[in-house]
């Protein structure tokens, strides 16, 4: 399943978290808007139930998680959901240089979703419930690219110890 923005970040957040996140009703949206690169953090909530959400740049792409790659994938250019996940699948591991992102704590499923909405209108088609293991994980960035002109931004969830 795909998901996109309207043209701006996109945030992940803990599923129990996700009611939380103002997007444009708040600062939450405006915050996510000012992450420099690929990635950052973004605090959120309320002081009794305090959240970070991860922004995922602004480009407006869709997205999908590939949860073999644990992958929050974009597609920038493809002919296909077959090509690109095709390239995605041959390409992953060769991928010279990882930009390294935020370290973050994940304690149980996230939602993946357009940071404009707040949390609490996400509808099914508009939201990615993504089933990840409780970990720390650092997120680590690349592109990956065919000589067909198939290009996907990859942004792989890996574990991170100390």
């Amino acid at each position: 399943m795909w998901v996109e923005s309207e043209g701006g970040p996109m945030i992940v957040v803990e599923e129990s978290l996700r009611r939380l996140w103002g997007g444009y009703t708040n600062s939450n949206y405006e915050n996510a808007c000012e992450v420099e690169g690929y990635a950052g953090l973004v605090p959120f909530g309320e002081p009794s139930a305090p959240g970070s959400g991860l922004a995922i740049n602004d480009i407006p792409a869709p997205t999908a998680f590939m949860e073999e790659f644990r992958a929050i994938v974009q597609w920038i250019s493809s002919s296909s959901d077959a090509r690109f996940v095709e390239v995605v699948r041959g390409g992953i591991e060769f991928v010279g240089t990882w930009v390294d992102g935020p370290v973050v704590q994940v304690n149980g499923p996230l939602a993946v979703f357009d940071a404009a909405l707040p949390g609490t209108e996400a509808l099914a088609d508009e939201l990615l419930l993504v089933e990840i293991e409780p970990a720390v994980y650092r997120l680590r960035t690349a592109d990956i690219e065919s000589d067909a002109g198939t290009c996907a931004r990859v942004h792989k969830l890996d574990r991170f110890t100390q």
